[in-house]
């Protein structure tokens, strides 16, 4: 196999499909190199495997699920299946560890791998996986059970709510949730309409979705709207009074049922911040810090303004449709169906501009940008960082002034700055 190495970010491994390590290839190695880990691990060999809807998911799983089985490991391929409902599986059976192909937001020509290692959590030792790519060695034992049937844990979680008399606008961006999410929620009373429920293979998260959630005066007769990702772990609500609610609305909704410190990230809204005071916590971008930090701070909840929402006491990683619903169920009126419009009210946003700059080869150095220093001193708070799944900078700039001191102009000087050199 390719000596070529193989690194994982934020959230494992994604890029273009049909190039390395997203070939045939690179996902034989990868899955005999995590065969051989859990099969030295001490945690069984049971690995399950899962994908969302892209066009080269059957491909890339197959060749993935034969990297497993040529490590050692017994698979389980529960087909399309959502990230958070995997994650929860790996859990229930005991299995050594989780794969989702997937490349989750990005557009339909990517995929990549999410790795969930013992109790459905995201894989915390990926040095040790990496260190392994290119010089595992196949082993006797490596079997496949694609009978399975993949479970349904939303409804069993959630029968005691009632959403008979709430009309949902379901958008689950032509992805994972989109065979699940519909059917959960009539099972549980509601009258659904379908938004990004048709999946073709080349559809996923396009003009639909998280990314692109319907505006307020869109929803029709609905009383809310419920917008996933391409593998369902992540959510962002519309309703009729306050239009959209990401992350950080979440966190607002649910601080009084939960007691101690919120975990935000620090793309997390600075009103939010005033409004929530010391109970803020800030962690890096991406689920498995948001996560990292609940555990650091004793935590209960946490969210990215993107959607990603962890219960310390729900599924072991993000869910969409689970996030949804526990909000849902915590604002339930006497006769047990949620009150809306939900009470997201009660903190003012602070004005945000966000520009993303994509770059090829070595990445432009950040250190040292006069823009910056020059947004800092108007008064604005900045977060300039790479992406950990994309060859992006992402840039933010948050603050009150107006006019060329503004988000917006500052944000966009940084990016120029940037660009020049890249």
């Amino acid at each position: 196999m390719s000596g070529r190495p193989i690194r994982f970010g934020t959230d494992g491994v994604r890029g273009p499909a049909g190039t390395w390590p997203l070939d045939v290839e690179g996902m034989q190695t990868i899955g005999l190199a995590l065969g051989e880990h859990v099969c030295e691990g001490g945690h069984g060999r049971r690995v399950l495997v899962a994908r969302d809807t892209r066009e080269s998911g059957p491909l890339l799983t197959t060749a993935l699920v034969g990297g497993l089985i040529a490590g050692g490991a017994q698979v389980v391929d529960l087909g399309v299946y959502p990230t958070g409902a995997l994650s929860l599986a790996v859990s229930d059976t005991g299995a050594a560890a989780g794969v989702m192909v997937t490349a989750s937001h990005n557009p339909w020509p990517d995929n990549g791998v999410k790795i969930m290692g013992p109790g459905g959590g995201k894989l915390q030792d990926q040095a040790a996986l990496e260190s392994r790519f290119g010089r595992a060695a196949r082993r006797p034992g490596g079997s496949i059970d694609d009978q399975m049937t993949a479970p349904n844990p939303w409804t069993a979680a959630f029968r005691d709510l009632d959403l008979r008399g709430v009309h949902v606008l379901l958008d689950a961006a032509h992805g994972a949730g989109a065979a699940w999410a519909p059917a959960v929620l009539r099972a549980l009373g509601a009258q659904v309409t379908e938004r990004g429920c048709a999946p073709d293979g080349r559809n996923i998260n396009e003009g639909v979705g998280a990314l692109h959630p319907p505006a307020r005066h869109d929803l029709g007769d609905a009383d809310l709207a419920i917008c996933l990702d391409g593998d369902a772990d992540r959510v962002l609500l519309v309703d009729r009074t306050h239009g959209l609610l990401d992350g950080d609305d979440v966190l607002w909704m649910l601080r009084d049922a939960v007691s101690g410190p919120l975990v935000g990230t620090i793309m997390s809204n600075g009103g939010l911040g005033a409004a929530l005071g010391e109970r803020l916590e800030r962690a890096a971008v991406g689920d498995r810090h948001v996560a990292a930090r609940m555990v650091e701070t004793g935590a209960t909840l946490g969210a990215e303004p993107s959607g990603h929402v962890l219960f310390a006491d729900g599924w072991p990683t993000g869910d969409g449709l689970y996030s949804a619903l526990r909000l849902l169920r915590a604002y339930v009126d006497a006769d047990g169906g949620p009150q809306l419009p939900l009470p997201a009210g009660g903190w003012t946003r602070w004005p945000q501009a966000q520009q993303s700059l994509r770059y090829s080869g070595a990445r432009p150095p950040i250190a040292g940008l006069e823009s910056i220093d020059g947004a800092e001193s108007a008064g604005h708070r900045v977060v300039c960082r790479y992406s950990g799944t994309e060859p992006k900078v992402r840039v933010l700039v948050e603050g009150m002034a107006t006019g060329d001191d503004s988000p917006e102009a500052w944000c966009a000087r940084i990016v120029s700055e940037l660009s020049e050199r890249a």
